[in-house]
């Protein structure tokens, strides 16, 4: 052997010392012929254990990186052990490899479908032997290696949806004499992150600014053009809503969608449906940029709010966007809800629908927000039964106390 050879086995070895290996076999003699070419291997870290039921023991005490299994053996055979490493699911993550004689084929067969990964024949051929194990710790070592990575990803992706989260408001303080209205909100994405937002805030004159949107796309392309919306939004409103300046609706989201554009390769666009209401007189003056219109509920009956419907906020820089007035009475109420909600899909295709959304909000007439609010959700979630969500489901309801 030349040095090259001696260095590349010297750092082979050392690289698999850290691998630990369970050999399980009734015979003596058998566990020692593997030990001796596993140790020529390279491989230190060996334990045997003489039966199934030792071999459990050893698997619940410590982990291994892998196993190899004799078929025929008392008490408890490889078979069982197989069967309890299943039933422990334990056999994603730590493969077997099955010792069997040449005729033995259907136990091979039997003990494959079990969830071993790879078998060894007897007598053991040194080179069969290497390939097998080497072969196996490698697909375990790039198993671990991606698990290790959607471990990371999903903790990732969590953070997000909980920073995302915490860009919409979660507190609805009560009306009172100075501001007498009521709203509440849910957002419910369909992945760990989404691309529908909604927002309230009070001026320094006392009027309410709220909206809902709704970015195309999904996941994480569409909840950081979520942030980036709902940040200008609250920018452009502290400007153009301050003291002394009283912008309309439509110049407001206007500006927003000029900033939007700049930039916006991708084309993503958001929906979006902006308003801002004067609690003690009732008078709304809102913008529609695409949005579905918001269903104004009153006296047991649920009417679309109609006008000032423009396009979709990142598609075109020199839109105008117009604002529209309405007039909220005591004891309205204003429902804002995403696509998420009326297109959602029942097991056979069916959309859920805005007449049935309609019918089901002007039921809960009266009811307090969060009821009326939760009851469309759950509506939604019923409809759809088994099938999974397929967007983000965002509703906010307003309403103008006497």
């Amino acid at each position: 052997m030349d040095s090259t050879s001696t260095a590349s086995t010297a750092t082979q070895s050392a690289a698999r010392r850290g691998e630990r290996i369970l050999v399980v076999d009734d015979v003596e003699d058998n566990r020692q012929l593997l030990i001796r070419r596993l140790r020529r291997e390279g491989f230190d870290d060996i334990v045997t254990a003489a039966d199934g039921a030792e071999a459990l023991e050893h698997i619940a005490r410590q982990p291994f990186d892998l196993v190899l299994l004799d078929v025929m053996m008392p008490n408890v055979d490889g078979y069982q052990v197989l069967e309890r490493l299943r039933a422990a699911e334990k056999l994603h993550e730590l493969p077997v490899i099955v010792i069997s004689a040449l005729n033995e084929i259907d136990s091979v067969v039997r003990c494959i479908q079990l969830g071993a990964v790879d078998y060894l024949p007897k007598p053991f051929n040194a080179t069969l032997l290497r390939a097998r194990v080497g072969a196996c710790l490698e697909q375990k070592k790039l198993r671990d290696q991606v698990r290790a990575h959607l471990t990371r990803l999903e903790q990732e992706l969590a953070a997000a949806r909980a920073l995302q989260m915490s860009m919409v408001p979660a507190d609805f303080p009560a009306p009172n004499a100075e501001r007498p209205v009521e709203i509440f909100a849910v957002m419910e994405p369909a992945r760990e992150v989404g691309g529908d937002l909604y927002d309230y805030f009070f001026t320094a004159d006392g009027r309410l600014a709220f909206l809902v949107g709704d970015v195309s796309g999904k996941g994480i392309p569409a909840a950081m053009f979520m942030a980036r919306t709902l940040n200008l939004l609250r920018v452009m409103c502290s400007f153009l809503l301050r003291d002394g300046v009283a912008a309309a609706p439509g110049e407001i989201i206007g500006r927003v969608n000029r900033e939007l554009c700049v930039g916006n390769t991708t084309m993503t666009f958001v929906t979006l449906f902006f308003g801002i209401l004067d609690p003690k007189s009732g008078a709304l003056a809102f913008a529609n940029a695409g949005h579905d219109p918001p269903f104004c509920i009153a006296k047991g009956a649920a009417v679309p709010l109609a006008g000032a419907q423009g396009l979709a906020l990142g598609i075109d820089e020199s839109w105008t966007y117009e604002s529209g007035a309405a007039t909220l009475a005591p004891g309205e109420t204003l429902c804002i809800y995403t696509d998420g909600i009326t297109e959602a899909n029942d097991p056979a295709g069916a959309l859920f629908g805005k007449q049935r959304l309609a019918t089901l909000v002007a039921s809960q007439d009266g009811a307090a927000l969060a009821t009326l609010v939760g009851a469309a959700v759950a509506a939604v979630k019923d409809f759809a039964q088994d099938a999974p969500q397929a967007d983000d489901i965002t509703a906010l309801a307003l309403r103008r106390r006497a």
